[in-house]
């Protein structure tokens, strides 16, 4: 009896390395867990199931100085056109000096820390709302839920984000995609 039970076990096991199904997860007892529901309004917009991995952050590079501060209401009317008026106007700018802009789009309902890395001077941003930022390598966003996440925006030589396993770059994004 004892061997059926271990073959059957490893059987099983086999079999579930190669299974198809969609996953649901439980989120208490006959509940399932809907990441949507947890998400901003702002993140709901954008297609988080497509992207690699679990991202807690969208983030977009949107040039710098000027160039950058112009790019902002262009890319939001393109990316959240759908979102009423009054949400997009809601999205806050914050200056850490430097001259890189970009868009940080937190995934989830959450408080999210904005800290300047040089004088320790912290925002709060809360409900997960999208924000701008402008910095150098000098601000780190984080957030406590989820296991703690944190992310420092910044580009390579190339002009290209710098990512991390937290971060989803949406610098081109295209939502008819």
């Amino acid at each position: 009896m004892r061997n059926a039970v271990k073959i059957m076990s490893v059987f099983m096991l086999i079999a579930s390395l190669f299974g198809c199904s969609e996953r649901n997860v439980s989120d208490g007892d006959g509940m399932e867990y809907k990441d949507s529901e947890y998400r901003t309004e702002y993140a709901n917009v954008l297609d988080f199931d497509s992207c690699d991995g679990t991202a807690f952050f969208a983030v977009a590079y949107l040039g710098t100085d000027e160039d950058g501060e112009q790019k902002k209401d262009a890319f939001v009317n393109s990316t959240f056109g759908e979102l009423p008026k009054t949400v997009k106007e809601k999205m806050e700018s914050f200056d850490f000096g430097g001259d890189k802009w970009f868009l940080i789009v937190p995934r989830y309902k959450d408080y999210v820390d904005i800290t300047d890395t040089v004088t320790n001077n912290k925002h709060t941003v809360y409900n997960g709302e999208a924000f701008f930022l402008k910095c150098d390598s000098n601000v780190e966003i984080s957030i406590d839920s989820h296991g703690g996440h944190s992310y420092i925006p910044d580009v390579d030589g190339n002009g290209k984000l710098v990512l991390s396993e937290d971060i989803w770059d949406i610098s081109e994004y295209d939502p008819k995609d």
